[in-house]
C-alpha cells in the first residue's frame, strides 16, 4: 500500500513536533529542518478534496434555497420536475434536506484548516524557538494568573482588567552592557475588560449584552536598585501613586507623566541625560510605562506586540528559504532599544556619572 503525499507530511510533521522538545541549541534547531529538506516536493497538502466538498456543498445548499424559495421557477418545466424529483428523497431525511450539504461543508472546512494549522503550528513553534535562542533567552513555566497576582502585589502596572489577568508568556534574560550587566524577565501580560450594558427596545423590553475586550501589555522586570517609588507614565495610570514631578523639557512633558515618592527622588533622578534617553525610548516604542517600586525594581512595559514576538515570514513550502531565515540573527529590536536604555539609566544614577 503506497503512502499519498498528505500521510508523508503527517509523518514529517509529527516527527519534526517530536524532535523539537529535544532542541538546546541552533545546531539542533537546523538538524530539525533536515527531514523536511529531504522530503521530496513542497511541503504542502493536497487540499483538492477539502476544497471539493466545501464549494460543492455550498453550491448544493444554495440551489435548495433557490429552489426553496422559487427563485428558479423560470426554468423550463421539464428541468424543473427534474431537480425536484432529484431532491425529493432528500426530505424525507430525519435533520431536513439541507443536513448531508451542511455536514459535507463542515468536514471539508475542518480538514482544510486543521491541515493549515498543524502547518503553522509546527513553524510557528520553530520560529518561537529560534526566537529565543538568537536573544538568548530561556521560557519559563508559570501558573498564567498565580504569576499576574504575584506581580500586582510587586507593581501597580498589573492593576489592570476587570475580569481576568494572566501572564501568558514568561522568559528570563540577561543583558551585559559595558558598565552594567543584569538578569531581567521578558513577560506578555494579558487582561480582559468586562462591560455589561442593558438597553429597552421600542417595546419597552429590556436586553442585556456582554462583551469582553482583550489587552496585552509587553515588558520587563528586573532588580534596578538606584531608586524607588518612582512612576514614568505614557499610558494611563493604573493605581501608581505620587507627587506629580515635571522636568524642564516640554518634549517629555508631552510624552510622560511622572509621579514620584518625593521631590528629591525625581530631581536626584531626571539628570537631563536621562530625560534625553527617555523621550528617544518613548518614540520607539507606545505607551511606554515605566515604574520603579518601593523595592527599586523596574518594570517597564508597552503595548508594542514585537517587543516580544516577531512574525515568521516564510513557512516550510520551501525547507531551504526557512532554513537560510533561521541561520540569520532575528533580535527583538524593540526589547534591545529598551534594555540599552535601562542600561544608560543604570549608568546616570549609580554615582559614577
Amino acid at each position: 500500500m503506497t503512502t499519498s503525499n498528505n500521510q508523508k507530511i503527517d509523518q514529517l510533521l509529527r516527527h519534526m513536533k517530536q524532535s523539537l522538545a529535544g532542541v538546546h541549541d541552533e545546531t539542533g534547531l537546523y538538524a530539525l529542518l533536515q527531514p523536511a529538506l529531504n522530503f521530496h516536493g513542497p511541503i504542502r497538502y493536497n487540499n483538492r478534496w477539502p476544497w471539493s466538498m466545501t464549494l460543492g456543498g455550498l453550491l448544493l445548499i444554495l440551489l435548495l434555497w433557490l429552489l426553496d424559495s422559487g427563485q428558479l421557477n423560470a426554468l423550463p418545466p421539464e428541468m424543473l420536475n427534474s431537480l425536484w424529483w432529484l431532491i425529493r428523497p432528500l426530505y424525507q431525511l430525519p435533520f431536513g434536506p439541507w443536513s448531508p450539504f451542511v455536514l459535507l461543508t463542515v468536514i471539508g472546512t475542518w480538514l482544510l484548516l486543521s491541515r493549515y494549522q498543524r502547518l503553522k503550528g509546527l513553524v510557528d513553534a520553530i520560529w518561537h524557538k529560534n526566537l529565543l535562542l538568537d536573544n538568548q533567552l530561556q521560557e519559563l513555566s508559570c501558573q498564567p494568573e498565580t504569576k499576574a497576582r504575584e506581580f500586582e502585589r510587586r507593581f501597580c502596572e498589573f492593576n489592570r482588567g476587570n475580569h481576568k489577568r494572566s501572564i501568558d508568556w514568561l522568559c528570563q534574560g540577561h543583558y551585559q552592557g559595558e558598565q552594567h550587566q543584569f538578569d531581567y524577565q521578558l513577560f506578555d501580560f494579558h487582561y480582559v475588560d468586562k462591560h455589561t450594558t442593558t438597553t429597552t427596545d421600542s417595546k419597552g423590553r429590556s436586553h442585556t449584552r456582554t462583551t469582553y475586550t482583550h489587552y496585552h501589555r509587553y515588558g520587563v522586570i528586573m532588580s534596578f536598585g538606584f531608586t524607588r517609588d518612582l512612576n514614568i507614565l505614557g499610558y494611563s495610570n493604573s493605581g501608581q501613586r505620587g507627587i506629580k514631578w515635571e522636568p524642564a523639557s516640554l518634549d517629555f512633558r508631552k510624552q510622560f507623566k511622572v509621579l514620584a515618592g518625593s521631590e528629591m527622588t525625581a530631581a536626584k533622578f531626571f539628570k537631563p541625560a536621562v530625560v534625553e534617553q527617555l523621550q528617544q525610548l518613548g518614540q520607539k516604542l507606545r505607551k511606554l510605562n515605566l515604574e520603579f517600586n518601593s523595592q527599586a525594581e523596574l518594570c517597564l512595559t508597552v503595548a508594542d506586540s514585537d517587543f516580544a514576538n516577531v512574525p515568521c515570514p516564510l513557512g516550510l513550502e520551501d525547507a531551504q528559504a526557512f532554513l537560510s531565515l533561521l541561520q540569520q540573527q532575528t533580535r527583538l529590536v524593540k526589547l534591545d532599544a529598551a534594555l540599552h536604555t535601562i542600561h544608560q539609566l543604570l549608568v546616570y544614577n549609580d554615582n559614577n556619572f
